[in-house]
């Protein structure tokens, strides 16, 4: 039986226009590049799952640039906003992408879930966001689950970026535990790689498609790691295979 095969990339705070630069990175190049060695390891016909802060400023230009680039491509995508992100804006300029928030395999779904705070960093999922995840994972009781959302759910040990953790995290994991069916969780925000368990649920953060924070640092502090995207294979009977790819891409292109 083959598996479900995802590739997620986070974090592409794309700007305005192709010359825009955040924290001396050109995003739109180092997302181009990612997409380009994504592409050259033969994981380029993989549906991208990603994971919010698509825009660096909610700017209408950022995505239209990227969905001009999938499209242009022939990237399947789907996507979920993150803190930096506009649902609206996202759901008119991503205009070949419309938002799907369940995403159905033979054996496997995959649940978007939006855990942005208008105007905060930090994370939360709503009341609204709650019950309608409770009502696709009961409908999904058939299938293996797949959680993607922006903020993490647990603790990185990095004192400014465990202040943005989910603030109801406890609420969101009795749901995710009730039917004993999610797997796993991808998440975004972190700029960074991390993997833990969640008392029985495995979390992947991912690091950005442009520029990384540093590991366990109590204040904001980049990194000189580079660029990354992370690969799924999602199995039959429930295992899962992931690790990460970087990118050359030097800082200041």
């Amino acid at each position: 039986m083959s598996a479900l095969k995802l590739i997620q990339m986070t974090d592409l705070h794309l700007g305005p226009t192709a010359d825009y630069q955040c924290r001396n990175f050109n995003t739109l190049d180092s997302f181009k590049a990612v997409l380009e060695a994504c592409s050259s390891i033969g994981d380029g016909e993989e549906i991208i799952v990603l994971t919010g802060d698509l825009a660096s400023d909610s700017q209408p230009g950022a995505y239209q640039q990227l969905n001009k680039i999938l499209t242009q491509n022939k990237k399947q995508a789907v996507w979920l906003p993150g803190n930096h992100d506009d649902m609206p804006l996202m759901q008119k300029y991503l205009s070949d992408y419309p938002y799907l928030p369940v995403y159905e395999h033979e054996y496997w779904a995959v649940l978007m879930i939006d855990s942005s705070v208008p105007g905060k960093p930090g994370g939360a999922i709503s009341n609204q966001q709650l019950e309608q995840l409770e009502y696709n994972l009961g409908r999904l009781k058939d299938k293996l689950v797949l959680v993607a959302m922006h903020h993490s759910p647990v603790s990185l040990n990095s004192q400014w970026l465990d202040e943005h953790r989910i603030s109801n995290y406890q609420k969101l994991h009795s749901l995710l535990v009730a039917n004993g069916n999610v797997k796993a969780v991808i998440t975004g925000h972190v700029h960074q790689q991390h993997e833990t368990d969640w008392e029985g649920i495995r979390v992947y953060s991912t690091p950005s498609t442009c520029f990384q924070f540093a590991e366990h640092s109590d204040q904001f502090a980049l990194s000189d790691k580079t660029p990354a995207y992370r690969w799924l294979e999602l199995h039959s009977n429930g295992h899962i295979d992931t690790g990460i790819n970087r990118v050359d891409f030097p800082r200041g292109n």
